[in-house]
């Protein structure tokens, strides 16, 4: 499952509180830049950048079908 980072305008009690919430949430996000892609968070967890500053990090399960590129 792709992991992403997502910072938010919130201080420390804030996005404690928040970072639960997005458990189960259905996200939008772009995948290489180039791609749409639809999933559903699974896990949230916050953690902190090397200059203390908190951020969530989640765990997004893809709702996209898996293409298969090794048809034979």
């Amino acid at each position: 499952m792709p992991t992403r980072d997502l910072r938010f305008a919130f201080d420390e009690k804030g996005i404690k509180s928040f970072a639960p919430t997005l458990v189960g949430q259905l996200m939008t996000y772009w995948e290489d830049d180039r791609r749409l892609v639809r999933g559903r968070v699974t896990a949230a967890e916050v953690k902190r950048d090397r200059y203390g500053n908190p951020y969530i990090e989640v765990e997004i399960e893809s709702l996209a079908p898996a293409t298969s590129e090794s048809a034979t």
